[in-house]
């Protein structure tokens, strides 16, 4: 724990963007609390202001005005969330955290970028796997300065592009959502008992490696017949659980074909809340229900974190990672025809007590995390 005069942060990451976010940042300062105590201030920068298609007058830039700014904490923050998916076109890194050599040359001050994704879910411009080992060179060769991936795929999405070029060279930790708890501990809910499941639009039409293009009617035609499954045959109440709001678009698509007494009497649509109170009440609705089924990221890290008995839904591939890396594969299922009976039989298997969290593996990584946490701030002290 460092001492003396307040410890000052500079936290730039996504604050207004998605509720799963938000889980992430408080997961993040509740690690800080426990190797800093109340020795740290923190100031927030939102990243979407960096952004290539935000225009209004207070647009930010990682340029030379917003190294001077860095410049006067004790540490820079970068993360969590997909920071260093390099699909980002005209950007010196190839990714969202757009700085060139010469603005990262005159950043003095110590620098984590942490709990991140590198594992592009869109098409890579032409160069841009160049621009990110570039900028992967430059930070490898800065004594305070270190890069952790976040459990995700990340890692070995790297060793791959690079041919083990980064083995050993950059850290890797548990998402910092399963550090996050919310505050909420009895959400208000219609029924003491029902399942959860988290639906996604914008996913649908995002590249997979482990499976083909998804077709849509039939994605939600699966979804239904599980709804169907929960409600009708197995007489239980339905949660449908948005993140943002594009988000009520899937609700919209998956409700639009369903029985019209069966939508009134046995699903239910949680809040569509932002920011923190956003995330304080959704991941309270996973934490409290019976099963999750989650397409987000941070529906899975959270819900996992939480011990709710959860299975992935893998249209993205960082999902299958994060299973993966909790030796956890068998809670995770590809959105590939006929899904729905896979995830029927998977809940099945969490009732008999034949599939289980493993929460001796997550509180391992959880210890290895924070030690990496304590020996970054025992090395720039």
């Amino acid at each position: 724990m460092l001492s003396g005069s307040k410890f000052k942060i500079l936290h730039v990451a996504s604050f207004i963007g998605n509720i799963g976010d938000n889980a992430s940042h408080c997961g993040l300062y509740s690690i800080l609390h426990s190797v800093l105590g109340d020795n740290a201030s923190i100031e927030q920068q939102e990243i979407r202001k960096f952004y290539k298609n935000y225009h209004d007058a207070d647009k930010l830039a990682f340029d030379l005005d917003f190294v001077d700014h860095a410049n006067r904490f004790d540490l820079l923050i970068i993360g969590g969330g997909g920071f260093l998916d390099y699909w980002v076109p005209d950007s010196a890194t190839g990714t969202t955290i757009d700085i060139d050599q010469r603005a990262l040359d005159a950043l003095t001050v110590p620098m984590l970028i942490t709990s991140i994704g590198c594992f592009p879910h869109k098409e890579v411009p032409a160069g841009n796997l160049q621009r990110l080992e570039a900028f992967l060179d430059q930070v490898r060769e800065r004594d305070n300065t270190r890069i952790a991936f976040r459990n995700d795929g990340s890692v070995a999405n790297l060793h791959r592009e690079f041919r083990g070029k980064y083995q050993g060279a950059f850290g890797e930790v548990l998402d910092s959502g399963f550090f996050f708890e919310p505050e909420i501990q009895a959400p208000m809910m219609p029924v003491p008992s029902y399942v959860a499941i988290n639906v996604s639009d914008d996913q649908l039409d995002m590249l997979s490696q482990q499976h083909g293009p998804i077709d849509k009617h039939a994605y939600y035609q699966e979804l239904s017949l599980l709804i169907e499954h929960f409600s009708h045959h197995q007489n239980k109440h339905v949660v449908l659980v948005p993140h943002i709001h594009g988000d009520l678009k899937a609700i919209f698509s998956l409700l639009e074909g369903q029985n019209d007494f069966l939508k009134r009497k046995k699903i239910s649509v949680a809040p569509c809340i932002q920011d923190v109170a956003g995330a304080n009440l959704v991941f309270s609705v996973y934490q409290h229900s019976e099963l999750v089924i989650g397409s987000r990221f941070h529906a899975n890290v959270c819900s996992l974190a939480l011990n709710a008995n959860t299975i992935g839904m893998a249209v993205l591939d960082r999902v299958s990672h994060l299973y993966q890396s909790l030796d956890m594969a068998d809670s995770v299922v590809q959105p590939t025809p006929g899904f729905a009976d896979r995830v029927i039989g998977k809940a099945s298997d969490y009732e008999r007590g034949n599939l289980r969290i493993n929460e001796n593996e997550i509180a391992q990584q959880k210890n290895r995390t924070t030690e990496f946490y304590q020996e970054f701030f025992a090395r720039i002290a």
